[in-house]
């Protein structure tokens, strides 16, 4: 909450805001329909002109309502969700697409080619990857947080200066948990866009009523300038994605938090968003939801890459940040399946 108002200086710097009195009126009704603070009314950019239907986006009551259910989030699927590590074996165990794991550490336990070493200081971290590149022959590895989210704790270790990337980040590698992954190599149409990060799918699945699997919707996240994640947390941004054509539409848009900015082109290689069509998308649709079959939470927002030859799993979140799938299409409360999530709740 207290960050919502932090970050109101955005809004107030905002040139394309609606007049005062209507602001006022908005603002109150808002609340009133959600029953809550109008936080969101903020935070979602509802106070920019183009924005008519305002009351069709979830409010902060209604998401956590959703994410925080027992009826929608099931502990022993969270629980493998969670943790990274874990949910690389179940997917791995299943034959599933996912990247490569080269290594992993449970904090000064480092495991690699089935062998244990003991790693407590810089020079034992340094020997440790050295073996690792040299018996793998990657020339990178990307270390995730086995239980973050966001797109924190992630750093990207290069072979060719492995002693400067250890001295800058030997404390928090030996003082947490990292699984060790090769880094997934990027359909080239996509890296016309952008290639310094992974730019995923993020596709969210729910289970209705009927117990058949749907696909709520689909955006593609984007990073941008040095950043080698697309999360919205690291400065990213993300544009919805067209079910029936599986090609970008709209402007792709930035987090309130991190400045609410709104994209035709991508900023860094000035290359048209709306109508590129995502390679392999109606795979990556399919593969979200072949996951979904193993992991049957009601909801799941399943971060999916695309590589040369496919779709592949990055991750799945049990608790989705449904914020930017309801921006990018305009309102999530129109949509009949939320609005079945909603009822049953």
């Amino acid at each position: 909450m207290l960050s919502r108002i932090i970050h109101l200086k955005v809004f107030f710097k905002d040139p394309n805001k609606k007049g005062i009195l209507k602001m006022i009126k908005e603002i109150i009704h808002y609340g009133w329909v959600k029953k809550e603070l109008p936080t969101d009314y903020f935070r979602k950019c509802l106070y920019r002109k183009e924005i008519i239907n305002y009351n069709n986006y979830l409010s902060l009551n209604e998401y956590r309502k959703i994410i925080r259910s027992k009826k929608m989030v099931f502990p022993e699927i969270k629980s493998i969700l969670h943790n990274k590590l874990s949910s690389h074996f179940y997917f791995n165990n299943l034959g599933l697409p996912i990247p490569k794991l080269i290594s992993y550490n449970l904090k000064n336990n480092y495991f690699f080619n089935t062998k244990i070493s003991i790693v407590n200081t810089k020079s034992d971290l340094i020997a440790f990857f050295e073996t690792v590149f040299e018996s793998s022959q990657e020339t990178r590895l990307f270390l995730k947080f086995l239980d973050s989210n966001g797109g924190k704790g992630i750093l990207l270790l290069k072979k060719e200066n492995l002693k400067k990337i250890i001295e800058v980040n030997a404390d928090i590698l030996l003082n947490n948990s990292f699984m060790h992954q090769e880094v997934i190599k990027q359909h080239q149409e996509i890296n016309k866009i952008f290639s310094k990060s992974i730019n995923s799918l993020r596709i969210i699945t729910y289970i209705n009523n009927k117990n058949d699997i749907n696909i709520l919707s689909v955006l593609m996240r984007f990073g941008i300038g040095n950043s080698i994640v697309d999360n919205a947390n690291a400065g990213g941004f993300f544009i919805s994605v067209d079910m029936a054509t599986g090609m970008l539409k709209g402007v792709g848009r930035q987090d309130f938090t991190k400045g609410a900015r709104v994209f035709i082109k991508h900023p860094d290689t000035n290359i048209l968003l709306e109508n590129f069509k995502v390679p392999f998308f109606l795979d990556a649709c399919d593969l979200a939801k072949k996951a979904t079959k193993y992991l049957p939470n009601k909801i799941v927002g399943w971060d999916i890459a695309i590589s040369p030859t496919g779709p592949i799993i990055i991750e799945g979140n049990h608790t989705p940040s449904l914020h930017m799938s309801d921006i990018a299409f305009g309102g999530y409360c129109n949509n009949p399946l939320i609005k079945e999530i909603l009822n049953n709740l």
